[in-house]
């Protein structure tokens, strides 16, 4: 018996030394095709990283994502969920398969690292500049609502919770308040696709959007202009509004958010008919990413998105900095060219999340500061029709980078005449991002 044991721990030995050898000396694969996104690198080795314990943690979500035979290993494990798991996803619109939602979309977002990303309305970009690498701020994931998956469309679902949500109304009103008078506060909250195509059970009660936001809007203080996406993007739910495998609206939804923007501030939206038009295929985002494991959710790879974009008639400039001092900045476009390679072709809007984003263009307008997440890119391009510079403070990205930040002297000095805040859902009901617009407002 013993010797039968010697042989079995040799042959295991042997094993983890062949993976250790195998883990050693093979290419790290830098994408996964299965999951929709891209692989961990091997994190640099530094002292304070030992110290802190980051090294050993970031070092063990690489080897993760790297080991020897990893694809080939989840495959097997989305066909063994196939057993235990609903796996009728195609074979009606009645069918779901519901998941829990945690997400880390609250703290940071994603942004082209590409340095030629370049404009397809010939904005200026200077392609010598480096992108730099994004940090992600610190803090855990949350739990904020289901992703349902109907026929070949997923959804993710917001679970609300009403004393955050008047914490979100408190903080745009802080944000109001902190820039005075002078400068007109805008607060837009968005429903996502969830609110209008999803069976009753999960846009009513605790899931209702439009309950969400109208909670926003009782609780916004005197100095606050509500705007009302809600009821325009509910008349147009016939048309392409929203991707049916990732959580954001498409650019033509963002369209009648900026219809509806326009109509609060007694301005005239431009029709999509007079600009040109481009287009994105074989999109397959964020929702898919999520449910990857299960079989049913192939089916959301099998039916991908189509990115369609409007290109801005106005000549424009877009730069993007790590903070408001305004250093360092690397040229960026309303709306990016999106290399074959580059997987998540929503980042076509603003190339993505950034700190901060100046859009300066020729149109004879105010000074408008948008405070968003991801969003709102798709809405800045619509924006350059009616303002002379379009300011973008992502709260999750720059206080990945920054600890501090003084915004009303950053407004005075840009002469901002309008706030905008937009958000969709999810943040409105998340603990970790209202702690970042209040932070802001300090």
């Amino acid at each position: 018996m013993k010797r039968i044991y010697t042989i079995l721990c040799g042959i295991v030995l042997a094993a983890m030394l062949l993976v250790g050898l195998i883990s050693t000396f093979d290419k790290d694969a830098t994408f996964s095709e299965d999951e929709n996104r891209k692989l961990k690198t091997r994190p640099k080795l530094t002292f304070s990283g030992l110290l802190d314990g980051s090294y050993n943690s970031d070092y063990w979500d690489y080897y993760a994502d790297t080991f020897p035979g990893r694809e080939s290993l989840m495959d097997k494990n989305v066909a063994l969920n196939g057993f235990y798991y609903f796996g009728g996803l195609a074979s009606g619109d009645d069918a779901t398969l519901v998941l829990d939602f945690t997400s880390n979309a609250a703290q940071h977002g994603e942004a082209l690292k590409d340095p030629d990303a370049t404009q397809p309305t010939g904005e200026t970009q200077s392609p010598e500049e480096t992108i730099p690498e994004q940090t992600e701020p610190a803090g855990v994931a949350e739990q904020l609502g289901n992703i349902v998956l109907i026929g070949d469309s997923a959804f993710d679902v917001p679970n609300a919770d009403g004393d955050l949500i008047v914490r979100y109304a408190q903080a745009v009103t802080g944000l109001a308040n902190l820039l005075g008078s002078d400068v007109q506060t805008l607060s837009m909250p968005v429903p996502n696709s969830a609110e209008f195509y999803t069976k009753n059970e999960y846009h009513s009660g605790s899931h209702s959007q439009q309950a969400m936001v109208e909670k926003v809007k009782e609780n916004l203080g005197a100095s606050v202009t509500y705007v009302d996406a809600y009821t325009e993007l509910a008349k147009h739910t016939g048309e392409y509004i929203y991707f049916r495998t990732d959580h954001h609206w498409t650019h033509l939804g963002a369209y009648y958010a900026y219809v509806a923007l326009c109509r609060t501030l007694g301005m005239t939206p431009v029709t999509t008919d007079q600009f040109a038009t481009g287009q994105w295929d074989n999109f397959v985002g964020s929702l898919y990413t999520y449910a990857a494991n299960y079989p049913s959710a192939q089916v959301l790879k099998e039916n991908p998105d189509t990115v369609y974009y409007w290109k801005p008639n106005a000549n424009c400039t877009t730069m993007c900095y790590k903070s408001t001092d305004l250093t360092g900045g690397y040229a960026m476009g309303t709306i990016c060219k999106v290399n074959e390679d580059v997987d998540n072709k929503y980042l076509t809007f603003m190339g993505g999340d950034h700190p901060v984003a100046i859009v300066e263009t020729d149109t004879d307008g105010p000074c408008i500061l948008v405070i968003k997440e991801s969003y709102g890119n798709a809405v800045i391009s619509w924006l350059t029709n009616h303002y002379s510079k379009i300011i973008l403070i992502d709260p999750r990205e720059y206080f990945g980078s920054n600890s501090d930040i003084d915004l009303a002297a950053f407004t005075q000095a840009q002469g901002v005449d309008q706030l905008l805040v937009i958000n969709y859902p999810m943040m409105l009901s998340s603990e970790n991002y209202i702690s970042l617009l209040e932070k802001l407002a300090q």
